[in-house]
This record gives structure tokens, sequence and C-alpha cells, in this order.
């Protein structure tokens, strides 16, 4: 038999919709995934308090130009833009961070806000440095690059996974 309470309201009523367990891995990955874009953006923070000099200065730098010109050529161009990279390396990570969480609530806006962290990053950086210094540092590690190509293809593919797993989870959020 059914309890109401005084209202006469019937409990199952006032239950909150239960999260689909495939959701909560999901946004449980994208917690860490975006705590760890968070801690590597605080590092690129420091780039704010630096000078292009400085930078440019560095021992690793100063490596990269004996080593591949064009990829030290790619670090000289990336400076005009080295504030807006640290800004957007907190920013966009926080608002997936962010959006992960209402999803977790399974509020629909938070995909929109997820959506808007993992894709406008790409946007930015082929309106102003372009794809190129995504890889500028592999000059450095010339026998990696490959490596750090391969995960650039993952991290790119991966963000268009979760975005479509989590847009195949929308009808379950309200």
């Amino acid at each position: 038999m059914e309890q109401t309470d005084i209202r006469g309201l019937d409990e199952n009523v006032l239950t909150t919709p239960e999260r689909p367990q495939f959701l909560q891995v999901l946004c449980i990955l994208s917690f860490i995934g975006c705590g760890i874009m968070l801690l590597l953006g605080l590092f690129g923070l420091r780039n704010l308090f630096m000078t292009p000099e400085e930078i440019l200065m560095s021992p690793n730098i100063q490596a990269l130009k004996e080593m591949s010109p064009e990829s030290y050529q790619n670090v000289v161009d990336s400076m005009e833009f080295k504030n807006i990279s640290a800004i957007t390396g907190i920013l966009f990570p926080a608002l997936s961070l962010i959006g992960a969480i209402l999803m977790w609530n399974l509020k629909k806006t938070g995909f929109f806000l997820y959506l808007a962290g993992e894709l406008l990053p790409y946007i930015i950086i082929a309106a102003t440095s372009g794809f190129a210094s995504m890889t500028h540092m592999g000059g450095m590690m010339e026998e990696y690059q490959s490596i750090i190509n391969v995960v650039l293809v993952l991290v790119i593919v991966f963000d268009f996974v979760f975005i479509i797993l989590y847009a195949l989870n929308l009808k379950r959020m309200y």
C-alpha cells in the first residue's frame, strides 16, 4: 500500500529521477579530465606574469632554437597570444567542469556549457595562433614528435566522443 503525506501527495511523485550509471561514469571521467586540465592550466598562468622576452630566453626555448628553428619560430609567433592561451587554459576546463557537475545533477544546460568548454578552445586556437602552435614544443623532442601528434589526435577524438556520449544522455536530463 502506498503511503501519502498529510497533503495527500504520493511519495513517488516527490522523488528525483535516477542518474543513469553510464552518465555517472562519463561525469566521473570528466571530473578527472577537467581536474587534470585545470592543473595544467594553472602552470600556464605563469606566462601572464612573464614578458615574451623572458619566455624566449628560457633554456628550453633556447635549446629549441638550436634544434628546430621552425618550431622556435612557432613559439615566437605564438607569443602574441600568450595571455589568451593562459586564460583559456583555466577558463575552458572550468567551464567543462561546471557543465559536467550540472549534468551530474541531470541539468540539460550542463551539456551546453560542457560543449562550449570543449569546442571553443579549438576555435580560439584556430583563430589566433593556428593548430601548428599546439605542436611547437614537439621540436624540443623531435624523436617524440609522432607520439605528441598521436596524443593530440586522441585528445581531440576523446573530446568529440564524450560530446556524443553526453548528447545520447540528454533525454535523461531536464
